[in-house]
């Protein structure tokens, strides 16, 4: 089946049979978004429903998306935002609808919902902050980034640099046309990461002799990336309000939302450190 709806938004999640998407899909509102299943089972019927296209690729997660996004590229024309979220996340339509709004509100280019404070992580520093509505910042992961279809054009040729897909992140901030206020963490929305990192797509890697960590120092040196860290420049708060950018306000304002995290997240040693360096990098900082 072809997709006929007039929906704006794309969400494209590479699936397994122990996928999550099926509950994004519940509840009686309707959703602003389309959905393609980037489907890596064997299962001849699964996820084939009404209203979803499902496409067949095997692979990781970047390679298959890349081929598929070079496939159909009336996909960047017919949308405004295209997510690309692992299918192990847990989240609902309402929050994937109001997500997809507020980087419609806010003109972003790239942008990710923020991770529950119990959710297994890389990053800490996406976890949801209490304090925030929205966080621009230099960052947004690989497990569920959303493009605009201008960046997403300028991005994809990334999606092949490496099979991990370990490190493309980094690369994407450097295609953003605003770097200012067009990367963000939308802290208005939670999802839930639900299973510990790593997955069949890095062991299978092993299982071919290849080392997600090796191929993602390989690429850092061949693409001059080094001494990379999440920064949040500016924030609008939970009322509303602009927080002052790179000031001493903001990131006690950041601390305090994230401190609760503290207690729940299975990275809370990572969380305390990159806290208390971001509380000496805020001295340095006018008020």
């Amino acid at each position: 089946m072809s997709i006929s709806t007039p929906r704006r938004n794309l969400v494209i999640v590479r699936a397994g049979d122990a996928s999550l998407h099926p509950g994004w899909l519940d509840g009686p509102e309707a959703r602003n978004w389309d959905l393609v299943v980037s489907y890596f089972g064997k299962d001849p019927v699964r996820y084939r429903q009404d209203d979803v296209v499902r496409i067949d690729g095997v692979g990781p997660k970047w390679t298959p998306l890349h081929r598929l996004l070079l496939d159909h590229p009336d996909y960047l024309d017919r949308y405004d935002y295209i997510w690309l979220p692992d299918d192990d996340l847990a989240a609902t339509k309402a929050d994937i609808n109001r997500f997809f709004r507020l980087c419609a509100e806010y003109r972003l280019e790239l942008a990710q919902p923020s991770l529950s404070a119990d959710s297994p992580m890389t990053h800490p520093l996406l976890i949801h902050n209490r304090a925030s509505h929205i966080r621009f910042t230099n960052f947004v992961e690989v497990m569920a980034p959303c493009f605009s279809a201008a960046c997403l054009a300028r991005v994809l040729p990334t999606f092949s640099a490496t099979e991990s897909g370990w490190g493309i992140d980094w690369l994407w901030p450097r295609l953003v046309a605003d770097r200012d206020s067009g990367i963000a963490i939308v802290d208005d929305v939670v999802i839930r990461h639900t299973r510990p990192l790593g997955g069949p797509n890095y062991d299978a890697m092993r299982a071919k002799g290849k080392s997600p960590r090796a191929e993602l120092i390989e690429f850092q040196q061949r693409e001059g990336i080094s001494d990379v860290r999440i920064q949040v420049h500016k924030a609008i708060s939970r009322s509303g309000r602009s927080l002052p950018p790179r000031s001493r306000r903001l990131q006690m304002r950041l601390f305090v939302g994230s401190a609760p995290a503290l207690v729940v997240s299975p990275a809370r040693w990572t969380l305390f450190k990159q806290l208390l360096r971001r509380m000496a990098s805020a001295r340095q900082m006018p008020g």
